[in-house]
């Protein structure tokens, strides 16, 4: 019979790793963005380069937000970080 061996792997003490993602997410909820290419919202809705929302909800880490938009048209979409500019940030 063959004999396994099971090695538990933990962090080193006092230090912390971190995931490859930011830790903290470039916008925080509320804060206004711009979309910097079309996107399509959540219910198949177009929204243009250029319109500006707010986010809702951040996703990942950071890596996707949540914005309503409410003109041109009035949309929810999940977009990537890398799609977005901040426009104004919220009142703490």
């Amino acid at each position: 019979m063959s004999e396994r061996v099971l090695t538990l792997v933990t962090s080193t003490p006092g230090r912390r790793s971190r995931p490859p993602q930011a830790e903290r997410a470039a916008f925080r909820d509320l804060d206004r963005v711009r979309v910097l290419a079309d996107v399509e919202a959540d219910e198949g809705v177009q929204v243009p380069a250029g319109s500006i929302g707010t986010v809702v909800a951040i996703w990942a880490r950071g890596l996707a937000f949540e914005v309503e938009f409410t003109r041109p048209v009035d949309a929810l979409a999940t977009i990537k970080s890398d799609l977005l500019e901040l426009v104004e940030r919220a009142v703490d």
